[in-house]
């Protein structure tokens, strides 16, 4: 015995009406999810426009290259900057050339430099390197948090299938 057209469409019917009506607990969570993630992309925004602040305060204050630099280590003594790629510096000390990272390595002083001006340049430099990594690693983490409200919405809409 065959099905005819019309006892499929009847079935189609049948299946479509017994899909599942969330429940008044199941929409709560689902509008929560849905919140909570416009909440996160407002964030998200916000740590952006944040982020470009950031890049004009970093424009308005300039790059100064640190070669030939004087500059004193507790152990090493006084040495000079031999070579600048990017943020890693080399400094040429009496017996050993030593490789540090910029901005840090002056704004916390693990080389004093004699010049106040160089050194106040270093840590308004390593207070915005600070300030960017932060913020980026909180665009991250709200990139993660939305996912995760994403799957949530989605596994609730799993069950109501």
């Amino acid at each position: 015995m065959g099905l005819s057209m019309d006892n499929e469409e009847e079935l189609e019917v049948k299946n479509t009406d017994n899909k599942k009506k969330p429940t008044k607990k199941t929409k709560e969570m689902l509008e929560e999810n849905a919140n909570k993630i416009e909440e996160l992309k407002k964030e998200q925004e916000d740590l952006t426009a944040a982020l470009s602040d950031l890049d004009k305060e970093e424009t308005a204050l300039g790059d100064r290259s640190a070669l030939k630099m004087k500059v004193t280590h507790k152990k090493f003594g006084d040495g000079q900057v031999v070579t600048q790629d990017g943020k890693y510096i080399e400094v040429k000390f009496k017996d050993v050339v030593k490789k540090f990272v910029l901005p840090g390595c002056i704004a916390d002083k693990f080389l004093e430099v004699d010049d106040e001006a160089v050194y106040d340049y270093y840590v308004k430099s390593n207070e915005i390197h600070k300030k960017r990594m932060n913020t980026e690693l909180k665009i991250k983490s709200a990139t993660f948090a939305i996912q995760r409200h994403e799957d949530a919405i989605e596994k609730l809409n799993a069950k109501l299938r």
